[in-house]
């Protein structure tokens, strides 16, 4: 399998007759709850039954999915990579809820992956079932991997969930190798929904546009292509049981769900913070219309 990461760790956790690398500064455990915040790691277990089950609705929550959700956010992303991914490339995904972004890689290149937390039924279905799938429990703040390895990392709707920042994007320029491209997307932590439903429970951060631009510009990060979509419908919950969003772009910040980067990664010094030049307004920049029909990463 091309691109595929030896991970750096000897530490392993049985699971669905796999024996599934850990990294060796991560506690883990086999517990329900494990994943749902930042407090446990592990696996969180299914039986039989209840494998049996979920996999019967699988297909229904697919299309769940393809309806009501943002998987335009995915497809985006997958445009980025298809562009940029080589014969030889060396591709990561941090925190890939049901590993459905493995779809837009080419044929015979390795799915590498890690994830916090994951769930015996999706062992099953992917890492099981998929001989393309790398599979590690493991944090972004500790990836690993050895230095300069991956051409590719990718983090759909994860970073918001990580208190250390600062951390988890140190490690991510420190396993990327030169001029590699960082394809990210974020919730807009200060959007209409945020501010009439809440915040979500298991976030840590609500950036703006611009302060995760600063944060990313502060670690050297080279910032290529950006834009704004996903325009929140409040349907009611007891309707769809989910929020919706539609791949419309406003020129209103507020109005829009959800940030998209494409960056690269010179691996020259960090920007120190008083060294960041003041992010380019929304409008300076510019957005584009996300074209692809509203799908849906969904995790079980």
């Amino acid at each position: 399998m091309r691109g595929k990461i030896n991970w750096l760790t000897s530490k392993r956790v049985p699971c669905a007759g796999l024996e599934i690398p850990v990294s060796e500064s991560l506690p883990i455990a086999t517990r329900g709850d494990a994943g749902l915040d930042q407090a446990f790691a592990g696996i969180r277990p299914n039986s039989r039954k209840q494998i049996i089950m979920k996999s019967l609705a699988w297909p229904l929550t697919r299309a769940t999915e393809e309806i009501l959700g943002h998987q335009y956010l995915q497809h985006q992303l997958g445009k980025w990579l298809r562009r940029y991914v080589k014969p030889d490339s060396v591709f990561l995904e941090c925190g890939p809820g049901d590993m459905s972004f493995r779809r837009f890689l080419p044929a015979g290149m390795a799915y590498n992956t890690i994830e916090f937390a994951v769930s015996e039924f999706q062992i099953h279905r992917v890492v099981k079932r998929d001989p393309a799938v790398n599979f590690c429990l493991a944090s972004i703040t500790d990836i690993p991997v050895a230095d300069n390895t991956c051409d590719i990392v990718a983090c759909i709707e994860m970073l918001e969930q990580i208190p250390d920042i600062d951390r988890a994007m140190n490690e991510i320029k420190r396993v990327a190798k030169p001029g590699a491209k960082f394809l990210c997307t974020i919730g807009n932590g200060k959007c209409e929904k945020v501010l009439r439903k809440g915040k979500n429970a298991v976030y840590a951060n609500f950036w703006s546009d611009d302060e995760f631009q600063a944060i990313a510009e502060r670690h050297g990060f080279k910032l290529k292509e950006h834009y704004q979509t996903g325009r929140w419908v409040p349907l009611p919950r007891w309707l769809t049981g989910r929020s919706m969003h539609l791949p419309f772009t406003s020129t209103d910040e507020r109005l829009n769900s959800y940030f998209v980067y494409l960056y690269e990664i010179p691996k020259g010094r960090a920007t120190k913070p008083e060294e960041s030049a003041a992010p380019m307004s929304m409008v300076s920049r510019g957005m584009m219309m996300a074209g692809s029909a509203a799908e849906l990463v969904g995790t079980i």
